[in-house]
């Protein structure tokens, strides 16, 4: 049994090396675990105190809640004249991190256990119940961490616990693509492009729209031009004043619509004023995930501005993703500096008048 068990555990630890480098814990990442356990059990079973040990195999649904089944096997001595007695225990359950700070995790479970304890491995004495998990997870890197948790078995007749230590390793999704589309006038953006082109697509979109611009820029600043005054100063501060966004949403609150609607007033008084919105993501997630959050979150900036009256043919939008953070890091203060929404000025820069 415990040959087996150690070939078991040695095959999951080869299996997650292979793990892609994106980030830890995102969705669809698989969570393979090998770990030693002490266990200690009721009374009922006549059985002392027995080391083990077991593997796991999770799957995410949430960068934070995961489903994962777990297997630990034993030998445990009898007291008296006794026979030793085999242990085995299947476990399944929904795992929630519902708080992470910097690269540790508090972990919580519950789900369903099958209990085998027999003589002889005959494996014909089994049980069936409820358990709870508490835990904790230290990131090593983005590929592995440590975990150590505590689970109570509720089983019909008797309970038991179980200390586990070990480590986890991480194989995450590959090969995505992230379909972004947008209608724009003189140059739509093809309906489907890869998620590495799409930064220099934009880019050479927007130099175009650039330069068609200039001969405009060029006349203003060739004309007498109205002094740079601390209304026009203002007016500019308003129109590069960003907006942020709560994790994985491109929506809305409060706040981001009152900037915005600010920006209104200058629109309104500077009706030769071109913008572009660009939408960015933090760390968190793939690359091609974060460029399709960050192209959602500029259009509901510019779906917004279009509502309030603004001209559509005045807004160009573009994403970055995850590029170009603001701060650099992984905690909870630069990742919700990050998820933002940047306007810059094709025409008008200096040129703002007052509304």
């Amino acid at each position: 049994m415990f040959k087996r068990t150690l070939s078991i555990g040695a095959a999951i630890v080869v299996a997650g090396t292979s793990a892609s480098s994106a980030s830890a814990q995102q969705r669809g990442s698989l969570e393979l675990g090998a770990f030693i356990s002490f266990n200690s059990f009721d009374p009922a079973y006549q059985m002392d105190n027995a080391v083990g040990i077991g593997g796991r195999l999770g799957s995410f649904l949430t960068p934070r809640v995961s489903v994962e089944f777990e297997a630990n096997n034993g030998r445990a001595q009898r007291p008296g004249a006794l026979a030793d007695r085999s242990y085995r225990f299947i476990d399944a359950r929904i795992l929630w991190a519902p708080i992470q700070i910097g690269r540790a995790s508090l972990l919580l479970g519950a789900g369903a256990q099958h209990a085998d304890a027999n003589v002889n491995e005959s494996w014909e004495d089994e049980a069936y119940g409820l358990h709870a998990l508490l835990g904790g997870k230290f990131s090593i890197n983005e590929n592995a961490a440590l975990r150590v948790d505590y689970t109570r078995y509720f089983n019909s007749g008797a309970n038991h616990g179980s200390l586990k230590a070990g480590i986890s390793l991480y194989r995450h999704p590959t090969g995505k693509q992230t379909t972004v589309s947008q209608t724009v006038t003189p140059a739509p953006m093809p309906p489907m492009v890869h998620s590495d082109s799409v930064s220099a697509a934009e880019t050479r979109r927007l130099r175009a729209l650039e330069a068609s611009h200039a001969a405009l820029r060029d006349s203003l600043r060739s004309s007498p031009a109205a002094p740079f005054t601390a209304s026009s100063v203002a007016a500019l501060a308003t129109m590069l004043e960003m907006i942020n966004f709560e994790r994985e949403k491109a929506e809305l609150d409060d706040v981001s619509r009152e900037i915005l609607r600010d920006k209104v007033v200058i629109f309104n008084a500077n009706p030769d004023m071109r913008i572009v919105i660009t939408g960015y993501a933090s760390a968190p997630g793939t690359d091609a995930y974060n460029m399709a959050l960050g192209f959602r979150r500029a259009t509901a900036a510019k779906d917004y501005l279009v509502s309030q009256g603004v001209a559509a043919d005045c807004i160009e939008i573009t994403t970055r993703g995850e590029n170009n953070l603001l701060v650099e890091g992984a905690d909870a203060v630069a990742n919700a500096a990050n998820r933002r929404g940047q306007f810059r000025l094709l025409v008008g820069d200096s040129y703002l008048v007052k509304p």
